[in-house]
């Protein structure tokens, strides 16, 4: 399992990507280092034998890794080390959707080693990844959520879900153990006072009761029907191809749960305060008849709506944890993107009322 670039070699690739292709060999590579962050990244450029070019295999790699204790100790607290290892071996080759293409996945329990090889979507695609600042339009974002409808209804309250050990978390259970690990409540509080230049005033107030209502929604978040989610559905995990389409990527957080969880994030962090309001009624519209058509059950739209609302609250209080952060945690990401995030997300509370639609379901 070659984490480090130093430790690829032509026997290992041939092992990953060559399986049920008889004869196929990887002759020679180019390995680079990439980045370093919650993962470590790598690409490779590969060249086959004759028979690996004739099955049309991968040329151009990408590899996301666990190389480092502290990315072990953080991905193994939050109990996502086999997210996109799973996600790629498991469910991707199901999946009609735009999404990078994976090729291998392992992960080693005892030592927190973890690796996915997927396609290197800037090779292959041209594509540019999305920021808070990136516009997005209407039929953008439609883009987007029919790809999720597609896997929302593929795996609406199916057996798979069971079948597969890094599907069996939910939001809240993913969530508490974040919460615990980084702190939250804290970095929370610590957030609001670094970002409370681009919220609307009037949220600050409802820090405490926010907070308590964000358990109370992901405790919703985890009642059925279940599916597939990609758990970490915000703008910043999305790209552009050079013909136009968007996608998800970094499917490290999957996990099962409400379709709900997915959407608000998605609408919430992907549109400008302006768009959302003007556009989400008619996003939510489109999405339930896509998930239907996918094979979910369309809830009705009163019922859709008020779930949408109460599934906000993580949009917020995640960002809020990224610039809250303490001074012996890392910045994964810059203060730009978490305060983009967070002037969108800020709004989308007090327009839906999320505080109260989440106690409507309580009472």
């Amino acid at each position: 399992m070659p984490v480090r670039t130093r430790e690829v070699t032509s026997e290992w690739l041939t092992a990953a990507v060559c399986g049920g292709h008889p004869g196929a060999a990887v002759e020679s590579y180019v390995v680079e280092d990439v980045s370093s962050g919650t993962s470590s990244r790598w690409r490779a450029t590969v060249a086959y034998n004759g028979a690996g070019r004739d099955a049309g295999l991968p040329t151009a790699l990408f590899a996301k890794t666990s190389r480092s204790w502290t990315q072990r100790l953080l991905l193994g607290m939050a109990d996502v080390l086999t997210g996109e290892p799973g996600f790629y071996t498991h469910i991707r080759p199901e999946l009609d959707i735009e999404a990078p293409r994976g090729y291998h996945g392992a992960v080693d329990a005892a030592s927190g080693r973890s690796i996915a090889l997927m396609e290197d979507i800037v090779a292959t695609k041209n594509v540019t990844f999305c920021t808070p600042q990136t516009p997005i339009s209407h039929s953008e974002m439609k883009d987007l959520l029919d790809g999720m409808a597609t896997w929302h209804g593929r795996y609406w309250d199916h057996a798979e879900l069971d079948r597969h050990a890094f599907l069996r978390k939910k939001p809240g259970t993913f969530i508490g153990n974040l919460a615990k690990f980084a702190g939250l409540k804290k970095r929370s509080i610590v957030g609001v006072q670094r970002a409370r230049a681009v919220m609307p005033e009037a949220i600050v107030p409802l820090h405490e009761d926010l907070y308590q209502a964000l358990w109370q929604s992901l405790d919703l978040a985890g009642r059925g029907p279940l599916t597939l989610l990609h758990g970490d559905s915000h703008i910043g995990n999305v790209y552009k191809t050079e013909s136009g389409r968007l996608g998800f990527g970094d499917w490290q957080v999957v996990m099962r749960g409400n379709w709900a969880y997915d959407v608000s994030y998605t609408i919430a962090t992907g549109l400008a305060v302006a768009d959302r309001r003007e556009w989400e009624r008619d996003l939510l519209a489109f999405y339930l008849d896509r998930l239907a058509a996918a094979g979910g059950v369309a809830p009705e739209f009163e019922d859709a709506w008020l779930a949408y609302r109460q599934q906000m609250l993580w949009a917020y209080f995640g960002w809020l944890l990224s610039i809250g952060r303490s001074t012996i945690q890392p910045k994964f990401q810059p203060d730009s993107i978490s305060l983009g995030m967070l002037e969108r997300a800020s709004n989308a509370l007090l327009d839906l009322d999320t505080l109260g639609a989440v106690r409507s379901s309580a009472a």
